[in-house]
């Protein structure tokens, strides 16, 4: 089954952590949701990232090949049921291939700032996936507050 990670578990090091036997597949994007610092994860210190419906709109990420057993540790990474909800979408790749992905995603919150180690995961992850650097930088590299 597939996966579609857009924040931390985009990065590959921490998807080995969480999920040793995925495999990445390549960049992918969903239409119609726009990426977003939101929330606030005591854990992370900081906003943590979320996305949310937006037409006309894509959110580039990650496309992992993952097991059963990913899933129930997603599961419990992501705080499912209880803070992030799970959802099947289409994602595409660059060459107009089209996945059933799931994907972890909220009811979107007071947006915020994330903390300095989350947001380096977060593009870590990015340059990992192969994101676009115009992406990179207008919507995961956001300015800190000092």
């Amino acid at each position: 089954m597939y996966y579609f990670a857009y924040g931390s578990n985009m990065s590959h090091k921490q998807m080995q952590e969480r999920c040793p036997n995925s495999k990445f597949i390549r960049k992918a994007f969903l239409k119609d949701y726009t990426f977003v610092y939101d929330g606030y994860s005591k854990k992370r210190k900081g906003a943590v990232a979320n996305i949310i419906e937006s037409p006309g709109r894509i959110v580039w990420g990650c496309l992992y090949d993952i097991t059963e057993d990913n899933i129930k540790k997603l599961d419990e990474k992501e705080g499912y049921p209880y803070s992030y909800k799970k959802k099947d979408v289409p994602v595409f790749d660059d060459d107009g291939n089209v996945y059933t992905a799931i994907v972890y995603l909220r009811t979107g919150r007071e947006h915020g700032t994330p903390s300095k180690d989350y947001r380096n995961t977060v593009l870590e992850g990015a340059r990992d996936c192969g994101l676009d650097a115009k992406y990179i930088r207008d919507f995961l590299d956001v300015k800190l507050e000092s």
